[in-house]
């Protein structure tokens, strides 16, 4: 048993064995007891030993249900250290998968830290600046803008002491958790040592999930069996007739653009159930404002009944309270963004409802995600590293060192994350391309690089999808119009649109040439398009290839 799984195996029996009543924590919590616990009843033994391991500055994975409250048990030790220390400067981040989740821990915080003094910040933009005379103690932040603040602010980052990871499992896996694995050493190049903690739902493997953040960590679990109901509907009208017998009041509704978001708002509108009459509807879409987006989900959260359709990037987040259903409108646009849908169901509960919209052609498509989503619970997936972020940190890297960067320095930085001969095909070709340059055994940034630094589109490895005009390559006639990633269509993958599956045969401007394809190859596209960040047309074919092939049988 290696040390890691020792740890675990301790940690979590002493959870079992613990039976201190709240006086010895309140005791470490002089400060800040009352304000993250006063209203709590007694401290669960999970939240004990998360208070007592954050006291002792050990890296910790944290896996158990958002209805434990983790999050706070993280926090009050870390606000009382920097209380304790007072320490001036930025001492604790607080990294979000999405800016949604980032406002809700920010309205959560506010308050509660400029109580005893404490001064809390949020940046969720990708051109991020501090106030250097007047820093917060604790940055809410998203990886992107975290990336973006290692290139503009690092002398404000070397007082750091502490790094929380909230929902790892969101990420983990992907692009994003990959840059958060290189942005970490970046950090620790600057701030040096401090302590990490990954804050998850349950989740299969632990340790190899903390592995990829941390040395040296406990593992901390609450198991959680997640029950799935699922229905498949052929109509709204079958959906919510099963809604109303069996009392379910919020509803959120995911579909794959705004267009769809609008179509389904119009039917709902029309459709008038004792259901739906008495529910208000909400929409989110990426064309609203923060603040007109952050109006609805405060709408939808405090209305008794009512339904939300979005269509919001899974990087932007929604941010609306407890939801007793979910409805897939649409084909997701990859499995990430499928397995978050999931977990807007039953947080609290444990019961995920969840209903797929489809026909009798769709229908397989759904059930091979659900059977997927089911046996890759988080940790359990096979791991394989998105080399897009190779691309994508090497701009990032050479943005924040204009006067060049020791070759040498790269192998360093990526020693962990890819193989020696990946990283030396990716430098040749972003050579050969003219992105980079090198003299005298330093890399320096192409004037695109830069341009993209200054724009702060290269702090985001998030593929952005484009709409295409699909035509049958046999018959030379218009199918429909298409969202699809740039990946997508460079690796010629299959998708599914009017009911069918379509498989790209070639690409002509702003059309997509297609043939029909099968279920499964649709399945196995949704797969990749997990795994290929927007920065993966700069690999070389040969790795594009190769990564292409390694998701297939993921």
């Amino acid at each position: 048993m290696s040390e890691k799984e020792g740890n675990e195996r301790t940690v979590y029996e002493g959870r079992v064995k613990t039976g201190d009543e709240n006086q010895d924590i309140k005791r470490l919590l002089k400060r800040t007891w009352y304000i993250f616990f006063s209203r709590s009843a007694p401290l669960s033994p999970v939240r004990k030993m998360v208070i007592r391991t954050v006291f002792e500055g050990k890296n910790a994975v944290i896996a158990a249900p958002e209805k434990e409250g983790i999050s706070e048990a993280v926090l009050a030790p870390l606000c009382e250290t920097v209380l304790e220390e007072k320490r001036k400067g930025l001492a604790v981040l607080y990294l979000t998968p999405t800016r949604a989740r980032a406002n809700e821990i920010f309205g959560r915080l506010r308050e509660q830290l400029a109580r005893p003094g404490l001064r809390v910040s949020k940046k969720t933009a990708y051109r991020v600046f501090i106030n250097a005379d007047n820093p917060p103690d604790f940055l809410i932040t998203t990886p992107e803008a975290l990336d973006s603040l290692l290139c503009r602010y690092p002398e404000g980052l070397e007082r750091v002491r502490a790094v929380v990871l909230d929902g790892v499992h969101g990420i983990d896996g992907g692009y994003r958790g990959d840059q958060v694995r290189l942005l970490l050493e970046r950090l620790r190049e600057i701030a040096g040592k401090f302590s990490v903690y990954a804050l998850s739902t349950p989740v299969g493997n632990a340790v190899q999930v903390g592995e990829r953040y941390m040395d040296d960590f406990q593992v901390i679990r609450v198991e959680e069996e997640r029950e799935i109901k699922e229905t498949y509907a052929a109509s709204f009208e079958e959906i919510f007739e099963l809604a109303g017998k069996e009392y379910i009041k919020k509803i959120l509704v995911f579909c794959g653009s705004r267009e769809k978001s609008e179509e389904v708002e119009t039917l709902l509108k029309k459709f008038r159930d004792p259901l739906t009459a008495a529910a208000h509807l909400a929409v989110l879409h990426e064309g609203l404002s923060g603040s007109e987006k952050e109006e609805v989900e405060n709408f939808f959260k405090n209305a008794e009944r009512a339904v939300c359709i979005s269509s919001v990037a899974h990087d932007a987040g929604i941010s609306v309270g407890d939801i007793d259903a979910v409805v897939f409108a649409g084909i997701p646009g990859n499995l990430h963004s499928f397995a978050r849908g999931f977990e807007c169901a039953g947080k609290t509960t444990g019961f995920a409802r969840v209903f797929f919209l489809c026909d009798s052609k769709s229908m397989p498509l759904f059930e091979l995600l659900l059977d997927h989503a089911k046996e890759n619970f988080p940790g359990n997936k096979v791991y394989v590293p998105d080399l897009s972020v190779a691309v994508q940190q090497i701009f990032s890297v050479l943005f924040s060192n204009p006067w060049g960067v020791d070759e040498d320095y790269l192998y360093r930085l990526f020693n962990n994350f890819c193989a020696y001969e990946d990283l030396k095909s990716i430098i040749e070709e972003l050579l050969a391309s003219g992105l980079i340059s090198s003299r005298n055994r330093k890399i320096y940034a192409s004037e695109f690089i830069m341009n993209q630094g200054e724009e702060g589109t290269l702090h985001s490895n998030i593929p952005l999808e484009r709409f295409v005009e699909v035509v049958n390559s046999r018959t030379n006639k218009k199918i429909g119009e298409a969202r699809l990633s740039p990946g997508c269509i460079r690796a010629c993958q299959s998708f599914s649109l009017a009911g069918k599956s379509w498989e790209i045969f070639k690409l002509e401007e702003e059309s997509v040439y297609v043939k029909k394809s099968t279920v499964k190859a649709v399945f196995n596209s949704l797969k990749c398009a997990a795994g290929l960040g927007a920065f993966f047309e700069y690999l070389p074919d040969k790795i594009q290839e190769a990564e292409i092939e390694k998701r297939k049988g993921v």
